[in-house]
């Protein structure tokens, strides 16, 4: 399975909007969350690679207070997939929760600690 999507997580969004903009020519796009989000186009759509979002460190517990960049992979049954994170020695860092229109997710760690998430596609999801 293939990592669908990235997020950064950033002490300064809009500087690091800036940064990108001007990099890449990234364009963003606020997302509706409880927090500041932005869903980042990362190129044109036919264009290979993946897209991602950006939000605030302050906003999002899991980074300790640091800047983090982590992939999402797409995963068919994202209970399975927590039980299988259990037994092969991972933890579940955020449980499932829904994410209005796109799916369910959760952020889980491998035993060594680095964070990554998993998505299952559900458009019902709420």
């Amino acid at each position: 399975m293939k990592p669908a999507y990235f997020d950064f997580t950033v002490n300064d969004i809009e500087a690091a909007k800036a940064f990108f903009e001007g990099l890449f020519g990234w364009h963003f796009e606020e997302f509706p969350m409880p927090y500041k989000y932005y869903r980042i186009q990362a190129g044109a759509p036919d264009e290979p690679g993946i897209d991602g979002g950006i939000g605030a460190v302050a906003d999002t517990e899991i980074t300790e207070g640091r800047p983090l960049t982590q992939v999402t992979i797409p995963v068919p049954d994202l209970d399975a997939f927590l039980a299988r994170v259990r037994q092969s020695g991972g933890t579940i860092v955020e449980d499932k929760m829904p994410v209005p229109g796109i799916g369910w997710y959760a952020t889980c760690a491998e035993p060594g600690g680095l964070k990554f998430g998993m998505i299952q596609a559900d458009p019902d999801a709420a």
